[in-house]
């Protein structure tokens, strides 16, 4: 699973589970990525913008949301947590790490950078993001429905392009081997080189990747000029067919194919799964409820213009 941002925006959001850190990988390293005249605006893209006046909308979340009682457990109860540490650099350049977390709660996932930074809340039976910003203290929602159009329609944007680059992402394929607990996936444009374990519990195994997989289609949707999370997503999908857990997931970009001397960019991400929740995951849950219960919401055109400000 991976939050990414556009590199001008490293202190709001970054890279939580390096699901889609192709995304920032584009558009700091790559010349591919789409122009601003082709992504200034979503709705002309055919992707109507949530919360723009959608009425219609049957789900908030809001003091009237049904959130699971924290002391209380069923047979269906979901309780896990998941911790990241991201390194980004280009070939010796400056390196950058961020860490994150990301809770499991029964029907919902909260993801957390930090103790001011933004919260995103996924309800996995609404398939609907919830994003908080708690410095301005606004919150915005976005369905998943919303994300697949809009890279439905980005698709025709890339397929104009003469690009080899944005070619491959459209339509990844890897030769991938394996060695004990290794797996390795390579590209003339991207590897992964990937540690990993097995999940001890199917149910675990699916909520990992409903999330990663979400929130791989979200970064794209909130960075503008990034390219599609579709490579991620087939190396997602390989591992969710073994039911293995990436421990570790080293990462190497080449936007100009692999070539002697070229320029890499590199994300190397360590994850650890924590199976019982902690008193400070009860905490930054409760904060988390009670933000998007407190907060103003907006349309999400307004969130993200605010939050790009930032």
């Amino acid at each position: 699973m991976a939050r990414s941002v556009a590199l001008g925006r490293w202190g709001k959001r970054i890279t939580v589970w390096a699901s889609a850190f192709v995304v920032a990988a584009t558009v700091w390293a790559s010349g591919a990525n789409l122009g601003a005249d082709e992504t200034s605006g979503r709705a002309s893209q055919g992707a109507s913008v949530p919360n723009g006046g959608d009425a219609g909308s049957v789900f908030h979340f809001d003091s009237s949301t049904r959130w699971p009682e924290w002391d209380s457990t069923t047979e269906t109860s979901l309780r896990f947590r998941v911790d990241s540490v991201v390194k980004f650099s280009r070939n010796e350049d400056e390196e950058r790490s961020f860490k994150t977390s990301s809770v499991f709660f029964d029907d919902f996932a909260f993801d957390f950078i930090g103790d001011n930074g933004e919260i995103i809340i996924y309800s996995f039976s609404e398939k609907k993001f919830a994003l908080i910003d708690p410095i301005r203290r606004l919150r915005t929602e976005v369905a998943a429905e919303e994300i697949d159009r809009f890279l439905e329609n980005v698709k025709p944007l890339l397929e104009k392009r003469n690009d080899a680059f944005c070619a491959f992402m459209l339509a990844p394929t890897f030769e991938v081997s394996r060695k004990e607990d290794e797996l390795l996936f390579q590209s003339k444009w991207i590897d992964y080189r990937a540690t990993t374990r097995a999940f001890d519990d199917p149910k675990i195994a699916d909520a990992y990747f409903d999330f990663s997989n979400a929130l791989c289609k979200l970064n794209v949707f909130m960075n503008p000029g990034s390219i599609t999370p579709l490579a991620r997503l087939a190396v997602n999908r390989r591992f969710q067919e073994e039911a293995r857990f990436p421990e570790k997931l080293v990462v190497d970009v080449y936007p100009k194919g692999k070539m002697f001397f070229n320029r890499s960019f590199q994300a190397n991400n360590e994850y650890k799964l924590a199976r019982r929740l902690s008193e400070k995951d009860r905490n930054r849950v409760m904060r988390a409820i009670h933000f998007a219960a407190q907060f103003q919401e907006v349309s999400f055109r307004t969130y993200y213009k605010k939050s790009s400000e930032r």
